[in-house]
């Protein structure tokens, strides 16, 4: 649901990429968390019909040797050719995997340091060709060099209140869980404009309702529910200032 241009343009890439039998050109996913970049980025590996492997710029740095890019030469050994490597925050990633991510991107190539002192020695590693995949929140959290990498870069929409609104009826279907029109768009106008933040609303009301009601969501319910939310910016829009409220 949702981001509409962006997946214009992936469906082009996508389908040139497989009209001439080449992995896709690296992606560099931008947007607030929730707005549904790791999703997006599983959507395409799908429709590649590529595994994808998915990792976090933080967790890279966590090897037995914190000067050695082991973990990411396994991630990156363990693709299938036209495969899919997903970074989640990849600013987050230090400069010497950095640097070893820009040469894997570029030249599907890397070379790792086996030993240490007089026996240390370099082994060159052939790559398949894959495609990166990175989220950030801003593109000036990343370096030059790794913002290089990356031939599409796309920035997530804000999601209308009509999208919003077609999420919680996906997973209020999901739930199992009758919810009225008027209640959703009330929980649809509340949120913040994330996918995360309206399912953390719309999981808040199926409780309260199922608690205080008897497990159907009405407007009735999504007001009382919404209202505990004060605290988190709920926005208390009101019957008579809704309609005034652009979507």
């Amino acid at each position: 649901v949702g981001q509409n241009r962006i997946k214009a343009r992936l469906e082009l890439a996508i389908a040139a990429a497989k009209h001439r039998g080449e992995s896709l050109n690296h992606i560099l996913l931008i947007g607030s968390p929730g707005s549904g970049k790791a999703t997006l980025a599983n959507v395409i590996a799908k429709v590649m019909g590529a595994k994808v492997i998915v990792a976090s710029g933080a967790t890279l740095t966590k090897t037995n040797d914190i000067n050695s890019p082991l973990n990411l030469v396994n991630l990156l050994t363990n693709l299938e050719e036209g495969g899919v490597l997903f970074i989640d925050e990849i600013h987050r990633l230090p400069r010497n995997i950095e640097e070893y991510l820009y040469t894997a991107t570029k030249d599907f190539i890397i070379d790792v340091i086996i030993d240490q002192g007089p026996n240390a020695r370099s082994v060159r590693l052939n790559l398949p060709r894959f495609t990166l995949i990175g989220s950030t929140t801003t593109r000036e959290r990343l370096t030059p060099n790794l913002l290089s990498c990356f031939r599409v870069i796309e920035n997530m929409d804000d999601y209308s209140v009509e999208e919003l609104a077609g999420i919680v009826r996906r997973f209020a279907t999901a739930f199992e869980v009758e919810i009225d029109a008027d209640a959703t768009d009330r929980i649809a106008r509340s949120a913040d404009g994330t996918p995360i933040d309206v399912l953390n609303r719309l999981q808040h009301v199926r409780d309260f309702a199922h608690v205080k009601g008897n497990g159907k969501i009405t407007l009735d319910i999504a007001e009382a529910a919404l209202k505990m939310l004060a605290s988190s910016d709920e926005k208390q829009v009101t019957n008579e200032g809704r309609d005034a409220i652009p979507s």
